[in-house]
C-alpha cells in the first residue's frame, strides 16, 4: 500500500522539522510527504532536502489564508497514496506508527475500516493537575453530545484486528489516517476557518455515521503543545460556541436531546474555565468563559432568545 503523509503547518518551523524528522525515522517510510503551509513565512529548505535524501517524494503546497481544513483538503488533492495519514506539525509519531497502521489496513481485506485514529500523549498526561482537569471536564459535560449512529459499531472486524481497534465517535485530530478513497470523497468542512475548535470533530461526526472509523489505542503519538494560530482566549471562547453550534446543526441528527446536551456542554465549559481560573488565578481561562458568554448572549439577542437558531 502506498502511504501519503500530509502535514499542515502555519509558521512553526521548529516543530515542523521535529515532526518531519520523526516521520523519516519510521520503520516503514511513507512514499510521499506533503507539507501544506498557510503562513506568510517560508518552511526551512532543509526539510525538502532531508525528505528527498531518504528517497521519498516531497510536495510543498503554499496557501495564502490560515485554515486547517482547507490545507488538509489541498493535501488530499495532490496525494497519491492508498492510505492518507494526517499529522499536525506539533505531533511526533513513534517509530513503529506507520508500519502498524499499514499492517492493520492490510489485515482488513474487506476494506471495512475507513479510517484509524491514533492515541495522543500530552506532555503533562500524568500530572495531577492534568488529571483534575480531565475529571472536571468529563463531570461537567465537555463534548458530551455526538451523533446517534456510529457505523464502526456495526462492523465485524477480522480476527487479526479484534482487540486492537475500538469504534470512534470522534478523532482527536492531531494524528489519524484514512483510506485514500474515503479521504478524496469526503472533504473537510472549510466553513470552520482558521485553526479553531472542532474541525476534526465535525469531520468524524459527519463521516463516521456511514464510514467505519476506529481508534488504535496501542499507537500513541506525542503531542508537543505549541501555539496553534488560535486567537486570544476571549475570541477562542466565541469560536467554541460558534463551531459547536455549526457542528450540532450540520453533523448530527439534531432534536431536543442534542439541544439539551449542547446546552449542558456550554454551561459545563463556562463553569470549568471559571473554576480553573479561580484555582490557578489564570486570566486566560476566565477570558475563555467570558468569550463563550458573550457569543451566547449575542446569538440570543439576534435569534430572539432561541440560541440554537442563531
Amino acid at each position: 500500500m502506498r502511504v501519503s503523509v500530509i502535514v499542515p503547518t502555519h509558521d512553526r518551523p521548529r516543530h515542523l522539522q521535529r515532526c518531519v524528522e520523526a516521520l523519516l525515522c519510521q520503520r516503514r517510510l511513507p512514499e510521499e510527504l506533503i507539507v501544506v503551509h498557510d503562513g506568510p513565512g517560508e518552511i526551512p529548505p532543509q526539510i525538502g532536502r532531508l525528505v528527498n535524501a531518504c528517497g521519498l517524494r516531497f510536495i510543498h503546497e503554499q496557501r495564502d489564508a490560515p485554515s486547517l481544513t482547507a490545507s488538509r483538503n489541498r493535501g488530499v488533492q495532490v496525494a497519491g497514496g492508498q492510505i492518507i495519514v494526517m499529522v499536525d506539525d506539533d505531533v511526533v509519531l513513534p517509530p513503529d506508527a506507520l508500519a502498524r497502521l499499514v499492517a492493520m489496513y492490510e489485515a482488513d481485506r474487506a476494506h471495512a475500516v475507513g479510517g484509524i485514529g491514533l492515541g495522543l500523549v500530552e506532555p503533562d498526561t500524568h500530572a495531577p493537575r492534568r488529571r483534575v482537569w480531565e475529571f472536571l471536564a468529563a463531570a461537567l459535560g465537555r463534548a458530551c453530545w455526538r451523533p446517534r449512529r456510529c457505523a464502526a459499531r456495526y462492523v465485524r472486524l477480522p480476527a487479526a484486528l479484534r482487540g486492537q481497534l475500538r469504534p470512534a465517535w470522534r478523532f482527536s485530530g492531531s494524528a489519524f489516517s484514512l483510506r485514500g478513497k474515503l479521504a478524496r470523497s469526503r472533504c473537510f468542512c472549510e466553513e470552520l476557518t482558521g485553526y479553531a475548535y472542532g474541525e476534526d470533530r465535525e469531520f468524524s461526526f459527519r463521516v463516521g455515521q456511514d464510514a467505519a472509523l476506529f481508534v488504535a489505542d496501542g499507537i500513541e503519538a506525542r503531542h508537543e503543545v505549541a501555539s496553534s494560530g488560535r486567537p486570544d482566549m476571549h475570541a477562542a471562547g466565541r469560536l467554541y460556541v460558534k463551531n459547536s453550534l455549526y457542528i450540532a446543526a450540520n453533523a448530527v441528527e439534531g432534536g431536543a436531546g442534542t439541544a439539551l446536551l449542547v446546552g449542558y456542554d456550554f454551561a459545563g465549559m463556562i463553569l470549568l474555565h471559571t473554576i480553573w481560573s479561580l484555582l490557578g488565578r489564570k486570566r486566560r481561562a476566565l477570558d475563555f468563559a467570558a468569550g463563550m458568554i458573550a457569543e451566547l448572549l449575542d446569538r440570543a439577542r439576534r435569534a430572539g432568545g432561541n440560541i440554537l437558531c442563531g
